[in-house]
């Protein structure tokens, strides 16, 4: 019987071994927002699609991301919430993550609207929020992301 409980012992902490190599992995992963496009907007909302590239650095362990809870603002006014779940990245390679994103009128302000329908280069896009990467014995380990595209907007 002893026999058997160190035998499940020994494969339960080998399992979380390469949760931890996983989510280690992820500690050193490059992320990128590397677009941010308005696809349609009405008289109520505006939709956009963006694009989150992940590039797992690890040239020999996968990279799993259980969840990402955020938040995308435009000119450092909040726009939408963001969330994305269960992506795996292979060892040395690059992934794009699409979101797509709606956003109230109310939301924002004339300025704003103009901008972004012209497209303008002075737009500040910034994705802010945490990714949990699965750990040991379905534990969730956390890590803080904040990614962007800078236009020439001014910041303090």
């Amino acid at each position: 019987m002893k026999k058997l409980i160190l035998c499940l012992l020994g494969v339960s902490l080998l399992g979380a071994c390469a949760h931890v190599k996983e989510a280690k992995g992820f500690a050193n992963c490059k992320y990128t927002l590397k677009s941010v496009e308005l696809t349609d907007y009405s008289l109520t909302v505006f939709r956009f699609n963006a694009l989150l590239t992940i590039t797992n650095m690890s040239r020999k362990q996968a990279a799993v991301l259980k969840r990402f809870d955020g938040k995308l603002t435009v000119n450092d006014e909040a726009m939408a919430n963001v969330t994305l779940q269960d992506i795996r990245i292979e060892p040395a390679a690059t992934k794009n993550a699409k979101m797509k994103l709606v956003v109230p009128m109310a939301r924002l302000s004339n300025k704003l609207i103009g901008l972004i329908s012209m497209d303008s280069a002075t737009l500040d896009y910034h994705l802010t929020g945490t990714m949990y990467f699965e750990g040991p014995m379905g534990t969730e380990i956390p890590v803080p992301v904040d990614v962007g595209r800078y236009g020439s907007h001014d910041r303090e």
